[in-house]
This record gives C-alpha cells, structure tokens and sequence, in this order.
C-alpha cells in the first residue's frame, strides 16, 4: 500500500442550535457505542468536540465533552462488526493546555461492555486487532482495565504527541508512524523485557528524528533552544536531555545544526558570501563568536572555508594547520548535504 497523508475531520456541538448538540454528539458517538449522560446532566447544556485524524492504520482521536456514559451491548456487536482496539488516555485537561495522562484505558470493541464512563479530556487511539499480536486472553484480561504502568505512560505520551502533530505530518512520517504505533502498544499491553525495550528504543529514535526535523526547520529563529524544541517534540525537557546526552545535549546539537549550514550557506553564496551576515542569520552574537565556533566545529575559520571555495578547492582538504585533513573533508561533505 503506498504511503497516505493524513485526514483530519473535526466535530463540534458548538456549531449547532443547542436543541440538536446532544443527539448530534450522541448520533457521531453511535459509530462505536451507545451513550447517556450522567443523572443530573442537562442535554440543553451539554456541549463536545472531537477532533479525529485518519492515518492509514490508525485512527486517532481527541474528545472534550461533558461526561459520559457509555455501553456496548451484544446486540451492538452483532449488529457492527467492529473488531478493533480502542486505547483511551484519560488526560486530567485537554491536551493544547498541557493535560498529562491519568491512565490508560483498553476496550476491546470485539467484547460487550456493560458500562463504562468517559472523562472531559481523553485521546483515542484505534487499531485494527491483527495489527497488534497480542494474544486473545491477554486482551480479554485487560478489556476495561485502566492502566498506569511505566509503559502505558509512555504509549499515553506517544499517542498525545501524535495526536499534537499528526495533522501535519507528510506521507512518509505516517508511514513511519504506522510501522512503530502497533509495536508499541503491544508492549503496554502484553510487555517483555525484550518488546518493551525496542518499543522504547523506537520510540525514542522517532522522537529524536522529530526533534532534529524541528531545529533543521528553526536554524534561524533566535528562540530556538532547548526548551522550545521539547515543547514542539511534545516531550519534557529532561526527556529531551536525556536522549540528546550522547550527542553532548541540546544546544551542541542546535549549534553544530548551525554551523552545518554556515558551511552551505558559504558554499552556496561563493564569492557573495559575506560571513558576518551568515552568522547572524543563524543567531550567532558576533563575527568573532561566530568565527570561533565554526573554526572549533572544522577545524578551519569561515574566511578560509569561502577562499577555498572560491578558489573551487575543498574547504577541509584547504584547512591550516588541520591534523587530520581526511576526517575533515568528509565532514566538510557531510556539512554540506
């Protein structure tokens, strides 16, 4: 199957007359189940947004409403033929005013559900069951449950995250979505010390690939730092710290970011290539700093890397007093692309 994009459709109560928002609300809702509203709940007051995006694979959705009840009875599943699995993360405030997940919720659409209760703010994840390779009793054991484990909080930060940037995500990143999602959920639900460690170790490939797709895309913004690149990835700073650690933290990954296109910046531009303007396009305080940095990153200044190209010779090959002239001509390609 080739690679879709995603396709976003929102609901919302508030854009009707009140006399229909809860039977509109509760007609979008009879898609999966039947719903009431808890005794006391007026219907005139009720109100309710979702926001779904369609993945390929995955369905994934955000709800904010009133509290409610919800069944699906066996006539229900006879009746539909919904054999998938529903995960929803109960999130203590919506997810744009930074709501953090309670617990996990697994529902097996292919089982009755006697009763069940939906909070105010939750993130729904669907996926179809063969996806996952979970075994039927493992499923029939957690069908209701509410989960709190370590794994279920780090698929509850997956699917909140996803459902922060899914709408403007290309093909191949649904694709790549697609692929680590079912792996990952079948690690919270049926874990191994083998699944649960490459559903993390996935995981944090992904969000390390986003969070260098964010400073790639920011170079030249002067708020790029740290504390925004984990805002926009959707995880903590200590997160983010963490996983950058072996790359020696954040902000040498935004500088070296920089620099690396310094160096296309030089190369592009050529002989118009004025350095002082370079550097503080890519926020750099000064020429001087902007020098030293990029002398400490090559291993030669930015004035020698664009006499070098001018003179149509390779800047790392070219370097002064560089000690090791092939390490550097490959960083030099490597800066370039």
């Amino acid at each position: 199957m080739p690679p879709v994009s995603p396709v976003s459709q929102v609901f919302s109560s508030d854009r009707l007359p009140v006399a229909l928002r809860y039977e509109a609300f509760r007609a979008r809702i009879d898609s999966m189940f039947d719903m009431n509203l808890l005794r006391g709940e007026d219907e005139a007051h009720f109100s309710a947004e979702i926001h779904s995006i369609n993945l390929g694979s995955l369905l994934i959705s955000s709800m904010r409403s009133h509290e409610f009840c919800f069944t699906r009875p066996r006539a229900r599943l006879l009746r539909d033929f919904i054999d998938h699995i529903m995960i929803r993360i109960d999130l203590d405030r919506a997810p744009e005013e930074g709501g953090r997940a309670r617990h996990v919720v697994v529902i097996d659409l292919g089982r009755v559900t006697e009763y069940g209760l939906t909070p105010c703010h939750n993130v729904s994840v669907v996926v179809p069951r063969r996806l996952l390779g979970v075994s039927d009793g493992e499923l029939a054991r957690l069908h209701g449950a509410a989960l709190a484990s370590p794994m279920a909080m780090i698929f509850a930060d997956h699917a909140v995250s996803l459902m922060r940037h899914g709408s403007t995500m290309g093909a191949a990143e649904v694709a790549a979505i697609n692929a680590l999602t079912p792996g990952l959920l079948a690690a919270c639900l049926e874990p191994s010390r083998e699944s649960a460690a490459r559903a993390r170790a996935d995981l944090e490939v992904a969000t390390i690939s986003r969070a260098r797709g964010y400073i790639a895309g920011n170079l030249r913004a002067p708020g790029l730092e740290p504390s925004t690149v984990a805002r926009a990835t959707g995880v903590s700073r200590a997160t983010l710290y963490r996983l950058f650690e072996a790359q020696g933290g954040v902000a040498k990954a935004i500088r070296e970011a920089r620099l690396n296109q310094a160096m296309r910046d030089i190369i592009e531009q050529g002989q118009g290539a004025r350095l002082g303007d370079i550097g503080h396009n890519l926020c750099f305080s000064s020429e001087a700093q902007f020098s030293r940095a990029f002398k400490s990153h090559f291993g030669f200044s930015p004035r020698e890397a664009r006499s070098a190209v001018l003179e149509g010779r390779n800047a790392a090959a070219l370097a002064a007093g560089a000690r090791d002239p092939d390490r550097l001509v490959f960083k030099g390609w490597l800066a370039s692309l």
